[in-house]
């Protein structure tokens, strides 16, 4: 799959494909967020699709402590998988 440009952007969104990628450069997620989205989805499903321990995960949000890079980079993938992002 190529990447969404200006030129293919409107194509690409018509066909029902992924256009984040045109949108998001570095996306970040926290454990605020998370706990935010915990209303509606199901976040130990999420740590399980991202290859988190699902209790290390919500001790960090039930503390606020802050994701790592990688725990970061892996929610964002797991959420991208399933065509979902969030934003601030």
């Amino acid at each position: 799959m190529s990447a969404t440009n200006s030129d293919n952007l409107e194509e690409r969104f018509d066909a029902g494909e992924d256009v984040l990628d045109y949108f998001v450069t570095d996306v970040v997620i926290t454990t605020h967020r998370l706990a935010e989205l915990s209303k509606i989805l199901n976040l130990s499903a999420l740590a399980r699709e991202a290859g988190l321990n699902v209790q290390t995960l919500q001790a960090k949000i039930r503390r606020g402590t802050p994701l790592s890079g990688d725990e970061t980079a892996r929610i964002v993938a797991a959420l991208k998988r399933f065509h979902l992002a969030t934003v601030a």
